[in-house]
């Protein structure tokens, strides 16, 4: 309990430094991931520990990913928590990665905004002896899109779908998008959801209308949910270490 508290106190801490932070910083203010202080997407990871949740009977179990998977009120209870995210990365000459705090007046180069809808429940990730910090992850279920974009012209917008769409209807930027359903299996959502497609006008209508479908199914008795890693964050340690205990954690089969 002491741990849980401490964990809270570190995500307040962290949240209310980045806000003052950010304030002082040039809009496309960028850093590389050891010292981004947001939540990174990551590619869903299977949760093999067992997690604890109310039932539909007001039961509070401890059970595993997929034993929670077969009650669908266990796992709304689990993931109270809804949001729309958006994380935009610079892919820099020198092969590395850089997250930015504003998709705004952004020189010409190669970007990806990604922008995920999630139901979900933030968790402290642990370690132990010379591996131990605190970290946070994000489980959950949702529907993620990846804009991959190429800008053609400096002093671009793409700090949203909205801006996207616009950038590229006067020519100023070119690229790809794609979407993906998290630990959501439903027959409705996989017919409706969009292919891989060039970026156009229209992307914030056509997001729009995929995020409807997925906030009316996931009520539906079909559907099934799976919570799942979506995210990471840390505090200050680095990133390899933070997986490795993510991993530890939350990919070990618990008895």
């Amino acid at each position: 309990m002491k741990k849980f508290f401490v964990s809270l106190i570190v995500l307040a801490f962290t949240t209310s430094v980045s806000a003052q932070f950010l304030s002082s910083k040039p809009e496309n203010y960028a850093v590389g991931a050891e010292n981004y202080i947001d939540f990174i997407p990551i590619a869903p990871i299977q949760i093999k520990s067992n997690v604890t949740s109310a039932t539909s009977n007001n039961q509070i179990v401890t059970q595993s990913a997929l034993e929670l998977s077969m009650d669908k009120q266990s796992v709304l209870n689990f993931i109270p928590n809804e949001s729309m995210e958006t994380t935009i990365q610079r892919f820099n000459a020198d092969g590395t990665v850089s997250y930015l705090y504003s998709g705004r007046s952004l020189k010409k180069g190669t970007y990806r905004l990604i922008i995920d809808y999630n139901k979900y429940i933030i968790q402290s990730i642990e370690g132990e002896g010379t591996d131990s910090c605190v970290g946070y992850a994000k489980i959950g279920v949702g529907l993620r899109i990846v804009a991959n974009v190429n800008a053609l012209k400096n002093n671009i917008d793409i700090s949203s779908l909205v801006a996207l769409g616009k950038a590229a209807a006067n020519g100023s930027i070119s690229g790809s998008v794609g979407y993906e359903v998290l630990g959501i299996e439903s027959k409705e959502i996989t017919a409706i959801i969009p292919i891989n497609s060039e970026i156009t006008s229209s992307i914030n209508q056509v997001f729009l209308q995929a995020i409807g479908v997925v906030k009316g199914k996931i009520y539906d008795a079909d559907t099934r949910l799976y919570p799942q890693v979506i995210a990471i964050k840390h505090t200050g340690c680095d990133i390899k270490t933070i997986t490795k205990n993510l991993i530890g954690q939350y990919g070990t089969v618990t008895n």
